[in-house]
């Protein structure tokens, strides 16, 4: 593999095996609301908040999170902070539960192989990462989500990385992006001029 200065790895996905975690919190959400009927459009809540963040790219100076936040209060008459509560239990807080038990323990191995060797390493995601590091234990050089003031993007929209290539002073030849979807990571490589690994070719 060429030497790079730096590995821009992306987290859901990517760091952990998502198809197992996904059946894991359908079965976890399915058994939670099953004795809470008067609570279900909170499921439909969860699968809008999905369906929105992958329908906007960049937001330039608009907090798209906002934007989020208030459609869905108004879509399904909650408050925003009953939404949050929703968002952070079952995106983050649950989650971090299990992650630990999905890890791509080889990818992670191979990684802090390349930190110990002075390569710099940077987590970017679409999505809160620093509990999810945590709960890997996982220290990245740096870590970037698209609600960060800096970036305010969703791949594979580009600005993103090219703000952090710039933040970190890296050239595009200089590093290699590991992401597991083409259609986001994959794009957003390619726009920037970065080289690109799918984690499934590891």
């Amino acid at each position: 593999m060429k030497n790079y200065k730096a590995w821009i790895l992306d987290f859901d996905g990517t760091l952990y095996f998502q198809k197992p975690v996904q059946i894991f919190m359908a079965l976890w959400l399915i058994a939670h609301y099953i004795f809470r009927p008067t609570r279900l459009k909170e499921i439909f809540v969860l699968r809008d908040w999905r369906r929105l963040r992958e329908q906007r790219f960049c937001a330039d100076k608009e907090n798209f999170r906002e934007l989020q936040l208030a459609e869905l209060s108004r879509r399904y008459d909650l408050p925003k902070d009953v939404i949050e509560k929703v968002l952070r239990r079952w995106l983050i807080e649950r989650p971090l539960k299990i992650l630990r038990h999905f890890v791509r323990k080889k990818l992670l191995a191979a990684v802090k192989h390349q930190q110990n060797l002075g390569v710099k390493i940077i987590v970017y995601s679409d999505n809160p990462v620093t509990e999810k590091l945590a709960a890997i234990n996982f220290s990245p050089d740096a870590s970037f989500f698209a609600d960060d003031d800096l970036i305010l993007c969703m791949k594979p929209d580009v600005h993103g990385l090219k703000k952090i290539l710039s933040l970190q002073k890296l050239k595009p030849a200089e590093v290699l992006y590991i992401g597991d979807r083409d259609d986001r990571d994959g794009i957003c490589a390619r726009l920037a001029g970065v080289d690109y690994l799918d984690v499934k070719n590891f």
